[in-house]
C-alpha cells in the first residue's frame, strides 16, 4: 500500500483521537456502572523515534512501575505481517492499581507482583478498548481495519514499538480516578481511513451556537472532518447575525450569556416565519418540556456527548 497517497496528521486524525476518548468512556461506564472524575485531558504530543520506531517509557506517565501494552491496526492482513500501519495504540498503568482497576472493570482479581499476570492483565484491557474503539470508528463510518494481538511491556520497550510511517506527533489522554491520574492513551494514526459520505451531495452548513471555547474547538474540526460547513456563534446575538449564511441546521446551547437559546429561538422565529431551520438542543439539565420549547427543535443532546451521538442526530435532521 503507497502510504504516500495520503494526508497524515489532519483534522481527521484529532476526530480519532476523540472517537478513542469516547470509547474508553463507555467501556468504564458499562463496565463498572460509574464515570472517570474528570473529562479525559488530550493532548498532542511530538514523537520521540529512534531508527523509524517510538520510543516508549511508561516511567514517563507514572512514578512508578508501569505496565504498558501495545496493539497496532492495518488496513489488511498483508499490511499488518509488513508493519505498515495505519494506528497504533500504547495504554499505560500503574502496576500496582492494575488489579484495582481491573476489579472495577469486573475482571477477575490479578496479583500486581506477578509480571506475567500484569503484563496479560493490561493486554486483556487493551485488546477490550481496541475492539471497542473500532466499533466506535465503524459508527462514524471509517473502514474496518485488522487489529493485531497485544505486546506487554513493564516500564519501557528496549527496541521501542512500530508507528505508522513519516508522523511526527502523538495524541495522549489522561483519565483520572478519584481525581488521581490512573489510565493513560496514546495514539499514534494516519489521516487515511476512509470516512463515511454522505448521501447528500451537496456540503451541508452547520450554525454552532455555545460559549464553551472547549466544546467549540472539539466539535468545529470533527464536524469538518465529515465534510460539513461550519460556522460558529459564541452568543445569541451572534447567531442571529449569523442566520444570513442560510445554515442548513443549528446545533444550540441553552444556557448563554447576553442572548440565551430560548431567546434565539424566538427572535430567530420572527426571522424565518414557519420556514423553520432545524435545531439539535444541547442541554445539561433542562427536561424535555423546556428542550422542546425551542422552535425548530428536532433533537437533542446531553451534555457531555458522544461524536458519533451528534452524528447520528446532525444525519437525522438534514
Amino acid at each position: 500500500m503507497n502510504l504516500r497517497s495520503y494526508s497524515i496528521e489532519g483534522e481527521s486524525s484529532f476526530t480519532l483521537a476523540l472517537a478513542l476518548s469516547a470509547a474508553m468512556k463507555k467501556i468504564f461506564f458499562d463496565k463498572s456502572k460509574t464515570t472517570f472524575s474528570d473529562e479525559p485531558k488530550l493532548e498532542k504530543k511530538l514523537i520521540t523515534q529512534f531508527v523509524n520506531r517510538m520510543r516508549v517509557d511508561g516511567m514517563e506517565k507514572f512514578n512508578s512501575t508501569t505496565v504498558f501494552s501495545v496493539v497496532h491496526f492495518a488496513a489488511n492482513e498483508e499490511d499488518l505481517e509488513n508493519k505498515q500501519y495505519m494506528v497504533m495504540l500504547v495504554v499505560y498503568l500503574e502496576q500496582k492499581f492494575l488489579p484495582e482497576f481491573l476489579r472495577l472493570m469486573q475482571y477477575p482479581y490479578i496479583d500486581s507482583d506477578d509480571e506475567m499476570e500484569s503484563k496479560d492483565g493490561c493486554g486483556t484491557l487493551a485488546n477490550i478498548i481496541a475492539g471497542q474503539y473500532k466499533r466506535e470508528l465503524a459508527i462514524l463510518g471509517y473502514k474496518d481495519l485488522m487489529m493485531s494481538p497485544f505486546e506487554s511491556f513493564i516500564n519501557s520497550a528496549p527496541d521501542g514499538v512500530g508507528i505508522p510511517k513519516e508522523l511526527t506527533h502523538k495524541f495522549e489522554l489522561s483519565f483520572d480516578v478519584e481525581e488521581t491520574k490512573r489510565l493513560v492513551l496514546e495514539l499514534v494514526t494516519l489521516d487515511m481511513i476512509p470516512k463515511w459520505k454522505s448521501k447528500i451531495e451537496i456540503s451541508k452548513r452547520i450554525l454552532v451556537i455555545d460559549d464553551d471555547l472547549v466544546y467549540i474547538n472539539s466539535v468545529e474540526p470533527f464536524l469538518k472532518s465529515q465534510g460539513f460547513e461550519v460556522a460558529i456563534a459564541t452568543d445569541g446575538e451572534e447567531g442571529i447575525r449569523k442566520l444570513k449564511i442560510n445554515p442548513h441546521l443549528i446545533i444550540l446551547d441553552i444556557g448563554m450569556p447576553q442572548m440565551d437559546g430560548y431567546e434565539f429561538a424566538r427572535e430567530k422565529k420572527k426571522i424565518e416565519g414557519d420556514n423553520q431551520i432545524p435545531v439539535i438542543v444541547l442541554t445539561g439539565k433542562e427536561s424535555m418540556a423546556d428542550v422542546f420549547k425551542i422552535e425548530g427543535a428536532r433533537e437533542y443532546l446531553l451534555k457531555p456527548f458522544q461524536p458519533a451521538a451528534l452524528l447520528k442526530s446532525i444525519q437525522r435532521c438534514v
